[in-house]
């Protein structure tokens, strides 16, 4: 992994965060989590991929917006908060945050940073 120019507690939480969502929106098989990151010009472009649920394409900006949920309370608890306090981790260090997801077949959400030397 990189050496990033970033809070270390906020990256914590970020990849904790991730992972979390990944364990708990996980399939009927056991959870498989990757996570890469690879240079590309001015930014490193991680990404966290995993064999959950997943979600439909049409949410995958809603995702991101506090207090929206994609699925319901009474089958996944949560508040909406994770990925919208991700988001404004990622933003605050400069970078960007995006997730492609297809129901049944995992999720991956991509998160930039910028290189700094």
């Amino acid at each position: 992994m990189p050496e990033l120019m970033a809070d270390p507690t906020q990256l914590m939480q970020l990849f904790q965060n991730l992972i979390g969502n990944a364990i708990k929106f996980r399939g009927a098989e056991a959870p498989r989590i990757h996570i890469i990151a690879v240079r590309k010009g001015s930014e490193w472009v991680f990404s966290v991929s995993d064999n959950g649920i997943g979600f439909e394409e049409g949410y995958a900006e809603k995702i991101f917006v506090i207090f929206q949920r994609v699925h319901g309370r009474k089958d996944y608890e949560g508040t909406g908060l994770v990925l919208a306090l991700c988001k404004k981790i990622v933003e605050r260090h400069g970078g960007r945050i995006w997730a492609e997801s297809e129901p049944g077949r995992g999720s991956v959400f991509y998160i930039t940073m910028p290189v700094r030397e």
